[in-house]
């Protein structure tokens, strides 16, 4: 049996196979034209095996209720994948269109042994979650094939994997102390996988 991908705010990116979703038309890329702010969206329950939202849910309202929607659409151990702009991204703050920033923490809500679990009633396993100094390298898989793909100068690599390492060190002693020093972190890559 095919699965059923979603691109919510796919914009002019392709995932083979994939419906895409965004607020306008754009051939060739956009399948269902739908304002990602308006809930329900026009998919059934427990109808779909994986969601990507590419740094489409810093520009959307209430994201504990998108969330909570993508959770609906997705079939029992669907997969979500998740990009956002870390808080201390330039980008972050300088998009007029951005509602808000995420942090380290802003999913764990989703996980039924948080302490903010009572936020919400639907349940995500975290499969990932990382601060990543680049968005444009190191990518790989789904993202690096048809989103982005790794451009970095080759000088500048190993200074990319030596700020990722050590970021993945303590993430929260990262935002709390130095994420400012190095010019910030530019996202926070999430996947979880939707639980009964």
């Amino acid at each position: 049996m095919k699965k059923i991908i979603l691109n919510l705010g796919c914009g002019t990116t392709r995932i083979p196979h994939s419906i895409g979703v965004d607020v306008v038309k754009i051939d060739s890329y956009v399948d269902i034209v739908h304002d990602l702010n308006r809930i329900p969206y026009p998919f059934k329950s427990n109808s779909v095996d994986e969601i990507h939202i590419y740094h489409t849910l810093e520009h959307l309202s209430e994201p504990l209720k998108k969330i909570e929607e993508c959770y609906r659409i997705l079939k029992i151990g669907g997969k979500l994948f998740i990009r956002v702009p870390h808080f201390s991204s330039m980008g972050a703050f300088s998009d007029i269109t951005h509602v808000r920033p995420f942090g380290y923490t802003s999913f764990d809500v989703f996980e039924k042994d948080d302490y903010h679990h009572f936020y919400t009633e639907v349940s995500f396993k975290l499969l990932r979650k990382q601060i990543k100094y680049s968005g444009l390298y190191p990518n790989s898989g789904v993202y690096a094939k048809y989103i982005h793909e790794n451009t970095c100068p080759l000088l500048v690599r190993p200074l990319v994997h030596l700020l990722n390492f050590m970021i993945g060190l303590s993430p929260i002693f990262f935002e709390r102390v130095w994420c400012y020093w190095v010019g910030g972190a530019m996202e926070l890559v999430v996947d979880m996988e939707k639980q009964r």
